[in-house]
């Protein structure tokens, strides 16, 4: 069962039966008012004509014998019964267990002998149910020496009983049409202010059948509306979770499939030449050939393992931070590049104006070379380079060169790793693709941008901004170079 049905079925059985009891002791309560004015009514009437009928006795008497005549008893009887027979009232009075007078109907007759009434002191009152009809007996003895007459007053309380049910059936009826209506508008109510609730019902399944992208809204400023803003944030926070371990379930993948493709080249070639070695006869010079080869292809199987181990190890690395003089850095790049550059018949040109810089000395040294190490790559035979360090807004190293350049989505995947923008002419110069995912892995320990603006057969300019101020680490120790 869901909450608004239990809420709905609790919050109404509560209203109903406080209704009803509340009609219930209304209805009794005025019953028992309603009773008791007859009852004084009827009291009152008792008494009235018993006090006529002690004073007729006593006026009358029998020659010497103080006693009343039955005659005018009966007389004097009779007319108080046709006085208050247009009021449902009936009269009987006895002597000594002796009928004088009475009207009572033989079918008001109780069943239960009205004598335990007449032993009950000066007068008892008692409401007798017969013959499907409800009456109320006052019975008493008269006082002094006529104590052996008993008046008894029956009243019939029909009108009153029927007055009664009269009520109670229009209690009930507006009992139900009031349970009725609230019931109606409780359940309106209860669907309104639980509609929220439905609407993150959908929103959680569509996240559990892995839709991240849906967003719910709640209107107003109350709980429903904060638990919703709060849900939002949740599945924003689920969301750009699930797609960075999608995305880093890709590159995992990715730089798996490139890793055992880079292997299977080197593999192959170093199995062919070792067969070749074994089984072939040829000159010492061939076998020289075939051998330097094979220690190519090791090489280059190095190569890419310390690149992979270097990567591997600045992710998980800290800074040491010094204070770096820009011009210095630059030369001992330019010094470290110097023997590459002359082989390809390449110049660099420095150029600085930046005061300092902060940073780790080592780390920045590796991602010069690394960029100026791929600038050489994409140069021509006696092309330049430059290297620059200055301020504009924010630090900013740059290395430019006049090469082949790329296109616009080569620049947006150059920075993965393995990916080449010239697989043949990458391999043949020993590159495995990881120079430039060292450089931006270098950068973000920088907390640095890394931009590449590139236009084919015009040259590539990269630069690193120093856009936030680096602040050292925990347990790190800023050194000053003097």
């Amino acid at each position: 069962m869901k909450f608004w049905q239990k809420a709905f079925i609790g919050i109404l059985g509560v209203f109903i039966l406080s209704i009803n009891f509340c009609l219930y002791l209304t209805s009794q309560y005025s019953f028992s008012l309603n009773m008791k004015k007859d009852v004084d009514r009827a009291i009152g009437e008792y008494h009235f004509i018993i006090n006529g009928v002690y004073e007729n006795i006593s006026s009358i008497y029998y020659r010497d014998q103080a006693l009343p005549i039955p005659a005018s008893i009966g007389s004097l009887m009779s007319s108080y019964a046709n006085y208050y027979k247009n009021q449902s009232v009936y009269l009987e009075l006895e002597e000594s267990n002796t009928r004088l007078f009475t009207n009572i109907p033989f079918a008001v007759t109780p069943e239960t002998d009205a004598d335990e009434l007449k032993q009950q002191g000066v007068y008892k009152t008692k409401v007798y149910n017969t013959n499907g009809g409800n009456y109320l007996f006052v019975v008493g003895n008269l006082s002094g020496q006529y104590k052996d007459y008993t008046l008894t007053y029956v009243r019939d309380l029909s009108d009153l009983y029927s007055a009664h049910d009269q009520l109670t059936r229009y209690l009930i009826i507006v009992s139900a049409s009031v349970e009725t209506i609230l019931a109606i508008v409780l359940l309106l109510i209860l669907r309104k202010l639980t509609h929220p609730i439905r609407i993150m019902q959908k929103a959680t399944r569509r996240i559990s059948g892995g839709v991240y992208d849906g967003r719910i809204s709640v209107p107003g400023k109350d709980e429903f509306h904060d638990l919703a803003e709060n849900f939002n944030q949740m599945a924003s926070s689920i969301q750009e979770k699930i797609e960075e371990l999608n995305k880093n379930a890709q590159d995992k993948q990715r730089l798996i499939d490139n890793l055992a493709h880079e292997l299977r080249t080197p593999l192959t070639a170093i199995r062919g030449y070792a067969e070749y070695l074994q089984n072939a006869n040829t000159s010492e010079q061939n076998r020289m050939i075939a051998s330097g080869y094979i220690v190519s292809e090791i090489d280059r199987m190095k190569n890419l393992a310390f690149k992979l181990l270097d990567l591997a190890l600045l992710r998980n690395n800290q800074l040491d931070l010094m204070e770096i003089d820009p011009s210095e850095l630059l030369n001992e790049v330019k010094a470290a590049s110097e023997l590459k550059l002359k082989e390809k018949n390449l110049s660099l040109n420095i150029h600085s104006t930046l005061d300092r810089l902060t940073g780790d000395s080592i780390l920045l040294q590796s991602l010069l070379v690394n960029l100026i190490d791929n600038a050489m790559k994409a140069s021509h035979n006696g092309s330049q380079i430059e290297l620059s360090a200055y301020f504009d807004k924010v630090p900013i190293l740059e290395v430019k060169d006049f090469g082949c350049g790329m296109k616009e989505e080569q620049t947006a995947l150059v920075c993965e790793p393995f990916y080449r923008v010239d697989k043949a002419r990458s391999r043949s110069s020993g590159g495995v693709g990881l120079g430039l995912s060292i450089c931006s892995e270098i950068v973000h320990l920088h907390s640095a941008e890394l931009t590449i603006d590139s236009v084919p057969e015009r040259g590539t300019t990269i630069k690193i901004l120093f856009t936030t101020s680096l602040q050292p680490p925990e347990n790190s120790v800023i050194h000053k170079e003097v």
